[in-house]
């Protein structure tokens, strides 16, 4: 049965040799190439130290513009092999009458389906999982140029989510496969299955572990020195590096929602309604306090501030919820295969 197995799918697993060869190769590259750069430019160095690294990242980032589109395509690996490999596995030999041959030999069709799905699923779980960690190699040294792990095109291609994508979109073509017996029908109800079950999972990703609350407070009479701006701006970035931020919320002392729309003379002269800004009519110069306006308006603020509550998670999070990720699938999968493997035993026609 191994030897049949390879002999009808020998095409296949040679073209996935290749392509995960290359796949591979590139990422070595990559690799090798992103760390060379990252050292030349200091980056490495400077986030360690905790300095302003924008233009050396900014650097890094236009050095390697390229690299979001490849990454962003690795992303249809696992839904081409659940559609042209896993699809018509099953079906193609309903259609072609084939099953009625190799069924009523020495091996049953319980034993025909479970070798050749093991055979198959083991062997592309081990090249998933080797890119998979290939690519959080290979994509470490730019993460702080491109948005942390956590970026959506970088996030599964990375870790171990890609072997459970993979193996997820096998079992879904070999279930719509083994039910609907029809090769055609068959990819497209994978391909409607697998991006019906994958697109929300963006969305859902964020609560598979607690997120992080951070509030910061800043004294209200800091807006004086900058009426022109936007209260949010009175903020110092003060999410740790590689963070998913997922919301952020500004307050003022009353407890208001304060947005980013709002401009901060306003909320000055709720406490300070005698305040008149410098240049204020002026379309080019944002509005200025004078030093006497702000001294006097500075004991009215006095003991009042401004809110700012962060919800985010950290970086340390993220084999978290590739773990939390990976088993949802991998449960989903394993019902698909049963029911794949229960539809050839139990539904075969004469």
């Amino acid at each position: 049965m191994i030897w049949t197995t390879w002999r009808q799918h020998r095409a296949e697993a040679i073209v996935g040799a290749v392509i995960v060869a290359a796949i591979g190769a590139a990422m070595v590259v990559v690799g090798t190439i992103a760390r060379t750069r990252s050292r030349t430019l200091g980056v490495p160095a400077c986030l360690r130290s905790r300095a302003d690294c924008t233009d050396a990242l900014g650097q890094f980032h236009n050095f390697f513009h390229t690299i979001p589109p490849f990454t962003g395509a690795l992303i249809a690996l696992p839904l081409l092999a659940g559609m042209f490999w896993a699809a018509p596995l099953v079906s193609r030999e309903y259609e072609a009458g084939t099953h009625r041959l190799a069924w009523t030999q020495s091996v049953g069709p319980l034993r025909w389906i479970t070798v050749k799905l093991g055979l198959i699923f083991g062997l592309v779980a081990v090249a998933a999982l080797t890119l998979g960690l290939l690519a959080t190699w290979a994509l470490d040294p730019l993460t702080a140029a491109f948005g942390g792990r956590y970026n959506s095109t970088w996030y599964d291609v990375q870790g171990i989510v890609p072997l459970a994508c993979m193996l997820f979109a096998l079992s879904v073509g070999v279930a719509t496969s083994a039910l609907i017996r029809r090769t055609v029908p068959a990819m497209a109800v994978t391909l409607l299955v697998y991006a019906a079950a994958r697109i929300p999972v963006h969305w859902i990703r964020p609560h598979f572990a607690p997120l992080t609350t951070r509030t910061l407070a800043v004294p209200l009479s800091t807006l004086l020195q900058s009426p022109g701006g936007n209260p949010q701006d009175a903020f110092a970035s003060s999410v740790p590096l590689g963070a998913w931020v997922q919301h952020v919320a500004v307050t003022d002392p009353s407890g208001g929602l304060v947005s980013r729309t709002r401009v901060s003379m306003d909320l000055l002269t709720r406490y300070c309604p005698d305040l008149q800004p410098i240049n204020a009519t002026s379309t080019n110069t944002p509005p200025r306090i004078s030093a006497a306006d702000a001294a006097a308006c500075r004991p009215h603020l006095q003991g009042l501030s401004l809110h700012e509550t962060i919800s985010y998670q950290p970086a340390s999070h993220f084999w978290l919820l590739q773990t939390v990720e990976s088993a949802v699938f991998l449960v989903l999968a394993a019902l698909l295969v049963t029911a794949a493997v229960l539809a050839v035993t139990h539904r075969r026609p004469t």
